[in-house]
């Protein structure tokens, strides 16, 4: 019971002071710098594509297969596989372990202050990216429905992707690599090519989540799509079933492995 009462205020201190260090790293600015990407190609796209897209629809595409597809992945990626590998490799693991405290509060309280920041940078992505598209004469801009369901599918997706980081940093030695090969080669590969092998991807899911078939914003979208999506409900369920099932087994994991220190 005392564990269980320890917890939240250890998760506490551990996120503020985490969240702190991120503020003033050299990583937060690569992923802000990531974060930009977007709305620059938006902003692009509007103004200088010789096609004429509709600026509903140039926002659609970056918003799926630049922001979704890779902003997302990468930026969860990047920040939330040293949630617990970071204090492995600079050798200072031991010094919380040795502390009264609850150890899965190292995995929670550094994951939340990691997941802060990546939320934070992807829903400043997704709106700027909504406002870059209105700069050009490209008609109708998307509408707040259009642009709060894109968002929202975005930042579950850093849920997760930062999440599954976070958990592989934990188990191999060698994370970044794996984590980048999951998202980049098995998930991109399966989320893309024809057949129900994209049900199997986080990307299907959050498709699921934003693009209303039944629509005709989204009617152009329909062969990027050829399969039948869920509805965004059960997607979204599915979404957070899984967040909580690896939320648990990464505390699990901080708690009972062994971190040797190499000489």
């Amino acid at each position: 019971m005392s564990t269980l009462l320890a917890l939240p205020r250890a998760t506490f201190l551990i996120y503020r002071l985490h969240i702190g260090m991120i503020l003033g790293s050299r990583r937060s600015l690569a992923a802000i710098g990531l974060a930009v990407v977007p709305p620059l190609l938006a902003f692009l796209a509007s103004n200088f594509a010789p096609d004429n897209r509709g600026a509903t629809m140039i926002y659609l595409i970056v918003g799926t297969f630049v922001l979704i597809q890779f902003v997302v992945p990468m930026l969860s990626v990047a920040m939330g596989v040293g949630v617990v590998a970071d204090e492995a490799e600079s050798r200072t693991i031991t010094f919380p372990f040795t502390r009264p405290i609850p150890r899965a509060s190292l995995f929670l309280g550094r994951w939340l202050a990691a997941v802060t920041a990546i939320l934070t940078l992807i829903a400043a992505s997704g709106v700027l990216s909504a406002l870059a598209v209105r700069v050009g004469d490209r008609g109708a801009p998307p509408s707040n429905e259009v642009i709060e369901k894109l968002v929202f599918a975005a930042m579950v997706g850093g849920v997760v992707y930062s999440l599954g980081s976070a958990v592989i940093g934990v188990l191999a030695k060698r994370g970044l690599i794996f984590a980048l090969g999951y998202v980049f080669a098995v998930e991109a590969l399966l989320a893309n090519v024809p057949g129900s092998s994209q049900k199997l991807t986080v990307q299907y899911h959050l498709r699921s989540m934003f693009v209303d078939q039944e629509g005709k914003l989204w009617k152009s979208l329909e062969e990027v799509f050829p399969i039948s999506l869920l509805d965004p409900d059960v997607a979204f369920t599915k979404m957070m079933i899984a967040s909580a099932v690896l939320l648990v087994f990464g505390c699990i994991a901080v708690t009972r492995k062994q971190f040797v220190l190499a000489s």
